[in-house]
C-alpha cells in the first residue's frame, strides 16, 4: 500500500495556502479585532513582494491639534490649516523551526494528513507570534515610560486589584475610552477576576454563549506571556481597541522542506515564516544586530519612536496587583 509522505503533502502548492489560512482562523489576536492585515503591506505583498528589514506605513496625522472653527462671513477668506503626514515603521520578524516528523506521524492516520500537519504548525507559530507581541509591547511602553511620562500606563500595583482597575486602565485614553474593545492578561489575572466578579460579567468560551471570553464587554485573551509574578501578585494587563496591531505574513522564500538523517532514521519537517507584527503608532528605529531582530531587541525600548498622538494609539498598559 502506498503511503503519504509528509514531503509529498508541503510541496503540494496547495499547503502553503491551507496553513496561512489556518493560522488565521486560530488566530486569538484576528478573531478578537484586536489585530488586522494592513492594507498597504497586503497589496505591496500581492505585488512585488517585500524585501528587506522594514515596511514604511505613510499616514496622515489627526486633526486634533487643528485650530477652533471660523465664524463665517461675506468677503472673509477662511484661514486653512496644514494636514501634516507622517509615516509609521514595521519590522519583518523572520523565523524558522524544525520538528521531527516522528512527532506529527501519529495524525497522518487521519482523513486529512495535510490538516494534522497544519493544525500543529498554525498552533505554534500563533503562539510564537502571541510571545513575540509581548516583546513589543515591553519595547514600546518602556519608551512611554521614558519619553511620554508614562502617558499610557497605569500603575495600580499599590494596591490589590479592584473592580474598577480595568475602567481606571481605560481611561488613560480619555474620550477614546470606548475604543478599547480587547484586554490580553495572563490566566492567573482572569480566574482571579472570575472569582471578583459574582455577577459574571466574565466567561468562557465553553459556556456556549462568545467565541472568546469577555470582561465587562471585552474580549479577553488569555496568554501566559502577559507578565505575572507569583510571589508579589503583581501583574500587566494590556487593552487594545480594534486593529490596533497590524499583523501580516511577509512571503517566505522556502516556507516548508524536509530533511532525512538517514543513520538515525529521522525524517525532519523544517517551516520557516516571515511576518509583521506591529502595534500601530510606534515605528521601529532599531538596527538589528543580525538580518532580523530578536526577541530581546524587540523589547529594548530605544528601538521604538511614538509616531502617533497618544490618544491614537488604541493600546494602553495596566500594571495591577491580584492577591
Amino acid at each position: 500500500m502506498a503511503m503519504t509522505k509528509i514531503a509529498d503533502l508541503i510541496q503540494n502548492p496547495m499547503f502553503t495556502e491551507y496553513f496561512q489560512r489556518d493560522m488565521v482562523e486560530r488566530s486569538n489576536l484576528l478573531r478578537s479585532g484586536i489585530a488586522g492585515t494592513d492594507e498597504v503591506i497586503a497589496k505591496r505583498c500581492a505585488a512585488a513582494g517585500v524585501s528587506g528589514k522594514t515596511v514604511d506605513m505613510p499616514f496622515f496625522n489627526s486633526l486634533d491639534g487643528a485650530n477652533d472653527d471660523e465664524v463665517l462671513a461675506e468677503d472673509t477668506a477662511l484661514t486653512p490649516d496644514k494636514i501634516d503626514a507622517n509615516k509609521d515603521v514595521a519590522v519583518i520578524c523572520r523565523r524558522g523551526k524544525a520538528f521531527a516528523v516522528t512527532d506529527l506521524a501519529k495524525d497522518l492516520s487521519g482523513e486529512d494528513p495535510m490538516a494534522a500537519i497544519s493544525n500543529h504548525l498554525a498552533a505554534y507559530w500563533n503562539k510564537m507570534r502571541q510571545k513575540r507581541l509581548m516583546k513589543v509591547l515591553d519595547g514600546v511602553f518602556g519608551r512611554n515610560v521614558a519619553n511620554d511620562s508614562s502617558s499610557l500606563v497605569l500603575d495600580l500595583s499599590a494596591n490589590t486589584m479592584g473592580k474598577s482597575d480595568i475602567m481606571l486602565g481605560a481611561q488613560l485614553l480619555g474620550d477614546r475610552k470606548s475604543e478599547l474593545t480587547g484586554i490580553i492578561m495572563n490566566s492567573a489575572v482572569e480566574t482571579y477576576l472570575a472569582g471578583l466578579d459574582t455577577n459574571a460579567s466574565l466567561y468562557r468560551a465553553s459556556d456556549g454563549a462568545a467565541v472568546l471570553p469577555k470582561y465587562n464587554g471585552r474580549d479577553v485573551i488569555i496568554d501566559d506571556n502577559c507578565p505575572y509574578n507569583a510571589g508579589t501578585g503583581v501583574t500587566t494587563i494590556y487593552l487594545f481597541g480594534r486593529g490596533a496591531i497590524a499583523l501580516n505574513p511577509v512571503p517566505e522564500a522556502v516556507p516548508f522542506e524536509t530533511d532525512r538523517e538517514k543513520l538515525k532514521g529521522n525524517d525532519i519537517l523544517i517551516s520557516r515564516i516571515a511576518d509583521i507584527c506591529h502595534l500601530r503608532g510606534y515605528k521601529w528605529t532599531g538596527t538589528p544586530a543580525g538580518v532580523t531582530p530578536t526577541n530581546a531587541e524587540l523589547g529594548t525600548a530605544s528601538n521604538w519612536s511614538r509616531v502617533y498622538e497618544p490618544k491614537e494609539i488604541r493600546c494602553v498598559k495596566l500594571i495591577a496587583k491580584i492577591a
